[in-house]
């Protein structure tokens, strides 16, 4: 690749960039009607830190019902990316998710459960969620429930250590 060949692409990406960075209403209603997009578009802005973008793709999203939408929501209030760390904002976020089918949000919710992290510990619940995120294909939210059911036995409490 020769040198005017490698300015004319890196004109081509920040005039992308650029272009990226405000999102106006046209194009929001645009990837809210077509979610797949949207969530790769957002996902897009939020790997590159520009998590105003990706919020306000994924809010448009989550506005029309997409569940995977609200568990990114829930991860931006978690961690507190592009606005304050809010732990109840995302636990509603997770569980709006988690209700709407997403099975990343039903494996998260078990975890947290599981591991009292935004919430009490609560085995009953932690089982609840990965029982059902493993109902919907993941298979690492089975094998984590496989091990919570070998750890607690068949009375379901802990096994003696």
């Amino acid at each position: 690749m020769n040198i005017r060949s490698c300015l004319a692409a890196l004109a081509m990406v920040q005039a992308c960039m650029a272009s990226a960075q405000t999102l106006d209403e046209s194009e929001l209603a645009d990837l809210a009607a077509r979610p797949s997009i949207g969530l790769y578009k957002a996902y897009a802005e939020f790997k590159m830190a520009r998590y105003d973008s990706a919020r306000s793709i994924w809010q448009a999203l989550a506005e029309k019902g997409v569940a995977e939408a609200w568990f990114h929501l829930g991860i931006l209030a978690e961690d507190g990316l592009g606005e304050p760390r809010d732990p109840g904002a995302a636990l509603a976020r997770y569980r709006r998710a988690a209700e709407a089918g997403s099975a990343k949000a039903q494996y998260r919710l078990g975890l947290l459960h599981l591991e009292g992290r935004l919430v009490a510990q609560d085995r009953a619940q932690a089982r609840y969620w990965l029982a059902v995120a493993a109902a919907n294909g993941d298979d690492e939210a089975a094998r984590r429930l496989d091990a919570l059911r070998r750890e607690e036995g068949p009375e379901g409490r802990v096994a003696a250590q």
